[in-house]
């Protein structure tokens, strides 16, 4: 009995831990609304306060502020320059794809944000947010981590067709370094430089000839391919070529007991010849409805494209 009382205190303990500080014997508004580093502790935490109507709007208030605070902290932001669009097309995409993938770890991290404090007047509510260091730092670098075994393998590689990618792993990679280092107060160093990948990019060979050949295919999937061909360093010739790259969708229309609607699956192949080497072939299927099957195929759009960005180095054209 005696150890079943010492577990409740204990387990009573850690929930008020958990749980906001609730400022009710403060005559005015508390000193930490203004000051909130006079009552965190700045070396282990990033703080912030949130003011509104009521405790869940100033507790997303404060949560927000912290996250502009955790960016505005960033000195400077790793970028494919102007001076690059011109040649890499790509860059802009690449840049708003590193962009959104960035915005979803910073989300993840808020996710441990606790409320440290509470006080409501009037007609105003208050909160202080904090944002624990060592924990943001953990999820930071295992992302980061994890990013760095992905480009040593393809540095290894350093296959034409890799470009694009090597490009979205190291900026996001640098991006979330430089988070990392607001949390930990230093970055984790890179093996591979922003330079190494432009040296590789601008000493590459003269672009090769290849020969693509299509069965049936969207033009937006053709014109993605022939991008993603063109920005890896090869050349589209009519002509014979020794590397040869098929490309075929496959439609099959499925029973569906809905009316007004029909239901497909399509087939992406895509396959490689060079020279005498046998034919190599990767494939990907989905299943999707729509009012046609021209309005099913434009739902599949966006995973075709992204299948072949991901899989083209699949096939091994160098």
């Amino acid at each position: 009995m005696k150890y079943l009382i010492i577990l409740a205190l204990l387990s009573a303990c850690a929930t008020r831990k958990n749980e906001a500080e609730l400022s009710d014997t403060a005559k005015g508004v508390p000193e930490w609304v203004y000051s909130p580093y006079d009552f965190c502790k700045e070396s282990a935490e990033l703080c912030a306060t949130g003011e509104a109507r009521n405790y869940s709007a100033a507790d997303a208030e404060a949560k927000g502020n912290l996250a502009s605070i955790f960016e505005v902290k960033i000195k400077s932001d790793l970028k494919i320059n102007s001076k690059s669009n011109a040649a890499y097309p790509w860059a802009s995409k690449v840049n708003q794809e590193v962009d959104q993938s960035i915005a979803q770890s910073v989300d993840q991290i808020l996710e441990t944000v606790q409320i440290r404090k509470r006080f409501k007047d009037k007609s105003l509510s208050y909160s202080l947010a904090s944002l624990d260091r060592v924990k943001a730092a953990e999820l930071l670098g295992e992302r980061i981590r994890k990013l760095d075994r992905e480009l040593e393998v393809l540095w290894q590689r350093r296959q034409r067709s890799n470009l694009r990618k090597v490009f979205k792993k190291y900026l996001e990679r640098e991006r979330l370094n430089e988070r990392y280092s607001i949390v930990e107060g230093n970055g984790l160093v890179s093996k591979l430089t922003f330079k190494d990948i432009l040296a590789w990019r601008d000493e590459r060979r003269a672009p090769e000839p290849v020969s693509l050949q299509v069965g049936q295919a969207p033009d937006w999937l053709v014109e993605k391919l022939k991008e993603l061909l063109t920005e890896s360093g090869f050349k589209i010739v009519k002509t014979d070529a020794t590397k040869i790259l098929t490309l075929n969708v496959e439609s099959i229309k499925e029973f569906l007991n809905v009316e007004g609607f029909e239901k497909y699956t399509f087939t992406l192949h895509l396959g490689s010849q060079l020279g005498k080497e046998k034919y190599k072939v990767i494939s990907v299927s989905e299943t999707v409805s729509g009012r046609t099957q021209a309005d099913a195929l434009a739902k599949v759009k966006s995973y075709f494209n992204d299948y072949i960005e991901d899989h083209l180095s699949d096939l091994h054209l160098d």
